[in-house]
């Protein structure tokens, strides 16, 4: 009975741990334009979630007054193994698109996918802090 104690919470630390690893905000793959934004993803229950906190243009420039700020865009992210989470929805604002979403943490990297029916995208994320 002991070690059954001792690996489930192993394994409660490690998702936490887990989880806790890709909290922060993440800076979005520039779009052809080179503008980009910046996602602060949390924990919004047992899951994750993700609000858009900033918009850049290529040169680096908060866009002032940017109108998703504070919209989510990712939302009921489930933990699915190390590094990895999904069955939660991403929402695309450059064409307003919700989809299925997957995401993994790769280091300071992050995978951010998402489908709708049988059209995917992908993204590479880079941690900001």
């Amino acid at each position: 009975m002991k070690r059954f104690v001792s690996t489930v919470l192993i394994l409660v630390f490690a998702s936490a741990a887990s989880a806790a690893d890709i909290n922060g905000v993440w800076q979005t793959q520039p779009a052809k334009d080179g503008n980009y934004l910046q996602v602060t993803i949390e924990p919004c229950a047992a899951n994750l979630c993700g609000i858009i906190s900033g918009a850049f243009t290529s040169d680096h420039k908060s866009v002032s007054g940017y109108k998703d700020i504070g919209k989510q865009m990712i939302w009921d992210m489930k933990p699915n193994g190390p590094g990895k989470w999904d069955g939660g929805k991403i929402w695309s604002p450059e064409n307003d698109v919700t989809a299925d979403g997957k995401l993994e943490l790769d280091g300071e990297k992050l995978e951010v996918s998402g489908c709708k029916g049988p059209i995917c995208r992908s993204q590479d994320w880079t941690r900001v802090k």
